[in-house]
């Protein structure tokens, strides 16, 4: 049987070398994803689902890139400041806390400006 060559980890940047995906480094330790709870267990419930639906029906366009000028639908809604309790936190609710942003734009945000504790982007 043929030895199959090792490649790049998966994680963007990393120059670590596996049979597949990501390197221990970058692996999710499931433990956090446990202790993290589903969606549901979140707030992100059957009454989450249908005011995000409504929600995106009146701004259907992404916040970040219309700012840059480009026209992208919204696919996500974003808690400006992020929520930390699910649906127990009052800021999980308030309109004037949600943005709409396409997927792209949600991760960076979630990825980049919320792990600084920047908050908004606007």
């Amino acid at each position: 049987m043929p030895i199959q060559p090792l490649k790049r980890c998966s994680y963007p940047n990393c120059r670590n070398r596996v049979k597949s995906g990501r390197c221990n480094e970058h692996r999710r330790d499931k433990q956090q994803d446990k202790a993290r709870g589903t969606a549901a267990q979140r707030g992100y419930n059957h009454r989450w689902q249908i005011y995000r639906a409504e929600y995106l029906k009146h701004n259907p366009l992404c916040k970040m890139c219309n700012d840059k000028g480009l026209l992208t639908p919204a696919t996500v809604i974003d808690h400006i400041k992020p929520v930390e309790d699910g649906q127990s936190d009052p800021l999980f609710w308030q309109a004037s806390n949600h943005q709409p942003l396409c997927r792209d734009c949600h991760s960076y945000k979630t990825r980049v400006i919320d792990k600084r504790g920047f908050g908004s982007s606007s």
